[in-house]
Parts: C-alpha cells; structure tokens; sequence
C-alpha cells in the first residue's frame, strides 16, 4: 500500500468508520481462528469499475486479451450515486479501477469529486494515455489522493511488447506533465506511483525505469510481479530473476508462492463493483463469476448478507482450494497474523 498518502488516509477515518472498520476485522480474525462463520459491519474498502473497456491490449489482462465474458459498458453516474448513498458512511477508501481504463469513462472525475465530498479516500491506476493539460488540471482540482500509472518500459519495443498500442513517450510525457502541473497549482495530491510490471521481457530494464522515476520525479515506483494463468504464459512472461516471479516455477511446473494460506480477509472487509452495478468478492473475478447480486436492484446491505456470499466466506474458512479464482491469490490469514497463532492455518 506504499503508493497511498497516509496522512489523507488517515483524514478519511471518522468514528463511525474506525468502529465499523474495527467490527470488520474483527469478525474475519475470529472467523478465521475459530473456522465459525462471524459477519459484522459492512464494507470499510471498496472497489468501483468505471469501465471494462480499455485503448490497449495487454496480453495478460482479461480486457486487453479478449477474454472478458462480461458485456461491456461504462458505469453511470446514478449507479455510483445510489452505491455512495447506500455505502458512504462506512467506507474510507476506494479504489476506482478494475478491468478497464477509467478516463474512458466520462463521469470519472465526477465520481472522484462526489466520493471526496463525503471524505473517502481514492485513489486509481490508467496507463497515463489521457494526460492532456486540461485532463490533468481537472484531475488535481477533483480532490484525487493517488493514482498508480503503469509504465512497464523505458523504450518502445520494450514497453509495447506488453502494453499492445501504446505509446511510452506519451505516457512519460503525460507523468512529466502532471508533475509540473501539480507543482504549479501548488497541489500535493494526487500521489503518483509509476507501476513497473517485471516480466521476462523488461526486466533488464528496472535500473532504467528507476533512474527515469528520479529524473520525472514522481513520488512512487512501485515494482510489481506479474499474474498468469497458464504454463504456456508462465514460460513466455515470468522473469528469470526468482526475485520478481510471485511463482515457484522450474520450467514445466509453475504454482503461487506461499499458497497455503488460510481464508482471506478481502470478503469481510470489501467488496467490488463492476460497471454494470454487479458485486462481486474481489478484483480476481475479472468475468463476475461470483456474482452476489446488483446494487441497482437489491439494497447493498442485503447483498453483503445473503447466502451467496455467506457461502462463499464459508467455503473460504474450510475449503478455499476449490475456489478457482482464488488459486493464484496468496492473500489470507497470515496477513493478519502469524502463521502459529492459527491453529489451522493451512
């Protein structure tokens, strides 16, 4: 979480959102321990999808790729406003992204600017394609805290080999450009991180791209693995530095490290909503498998409530080896707590 402004962060915490984080936490670590299943409080982190569509085509993304199964769209300005009258009290933070590019959708900035009128902190990620003056300028005055922008390369031929159709000098240009201009307007936020996904193909570049972040002088690098989904892109994109790989991978075989790990706290804590008003567990399913319902035709409260979504903690707590979505996560238990004060941890 090194790419957020904590101090904003903190800001955004208000009693009623410390208890309800607090119920929230709690319920999962007991849920966890005791292997009973205990749901108290309501979503504190949330995640919205402006939109599923997207200007490149990254290979390993859901959208980019052309194996996104759900319709696509962009969300509306009355489905964020009916998801910010139902949640907005017990929410601190929100994540406007998912599959997609956000400043295709032309309401973002608004959803930006009503979520910041209630003192949520957001934060965003886009592939810094959208950096006009004029976009940046209202991006800074709409009370964005941070934003990630993935720049996966320091030369065309490297960068593009993944980013499909973009253009590294425009985003450099872009970042460049929003650091001027935020200096201009004498504006701290938003925070920006440029992302570096290390694979096979970049990966010599890393001490270029941190070189570069020094010079734009950008607040964040963050250096992130990178997530497949079968042997045949394990062999052609993972790294070969073990370092940069979030796999245990010997050439012919390939599985998540540290993935033995006991629930997840995601589904007591948030949630996400796609464009369309549809909920579902977390940002691992891309194509809305696990739907828990839609916010446009059922009360939030009720969603986070009802069986579907019991079911799904349930089988979390005693099961999660069968939750395909959740086979390439190592998130769970023992980012809470060791490991030895869960008496069934794996």
């Amino acid at each position: 979480m090194n790419e957020l402004l904590l101090i904003n962060l903190l800001r955004s915490l208000t009693i009623k959102r410390i208890i309800n984080l607090i119920k929230t936490i709690s319920s999962f670590l007991l849920s966890a321990l005791t292997n009973k299943y205990i749901l108290w409080g309501n979503p504190t982190i949330l995640t919205i999808e402006p939109t599923n569509l997207c200007n490149l085509h990254c290979p390993l993304c859901t959208t980019g790729s052309g194996e996104m199964e759900r319709p696509n769209g962009k969300m509306g300005l009355d489905t964020f406003k009916n998801i910010l009258e139902q949640m907005a009290d017990d929410l601190f933070f929100l994540l406007l992204y998912h599959q997609g590019e956000p400043y295709l959708n032309r309401n973002f900035l608004n959803f930006v600017r009503l979520a910041k009128e209630k003192n949520i902190y957001c934060t965003t990620s886009s592939n810094g394609h959208y950096f006009t003056d004029k976009f940046i300028r209202e991006t800074v005055e709409s009370g964005l805290d941070s934003m990630i922008v993935s720049l996966d390369g320091v030369t065309q031929d490297i960068y593009e080999k993944y980013r499909v159709n973009g253009h590294v000098n425009k985003v450099i240009d872009g970042v460049r450009r929003f650091m001027e201009i935020k200096k201009e307007m004498k504006s701290k936020t938003p925070l920006i991180a440029i992302q570096f996904l290390v694979m096979k193909q970049n990966e010599s570049q890393i001490p270029q791209i941190k070189k570069l972040v020094r010079e734009i002088g950008v607040d964040r690098l963050l250096i992130k693995n990178i997530e497949v989904r079968s042997l045949k892109e394990a062999k052609e994109w993972l790294p070969v530095n073990d370092r940069y790989r979030r796999y245990d991978f010997d050439g012919e075989h390939y599985q998540v490290k540290n993935n033995n790990k006991k629930s997840c706290p995601r589904p007591w804590l948030s949630t996400l909503i796609n464009w369309d008003g549809s909920v579902v567990p977390c940002c691992f399913d891309k194509n809305g498998q696990y739907e828990m319902g839609n916010i446009n035709n059922k009360n939030m409260k009720d969603i986070w409530e009802n069986k579907k979504f019991k079911n799904f903690r349930y089988q979390l707590l005693t099961n999660r080896k069968n939750i395909d979505m959740c086979k390439n996560c190592n998130q769970g238990l023992g980012s809470f707590i060791p490991k030895f004060l869960s008496k069934n941890h794996k």
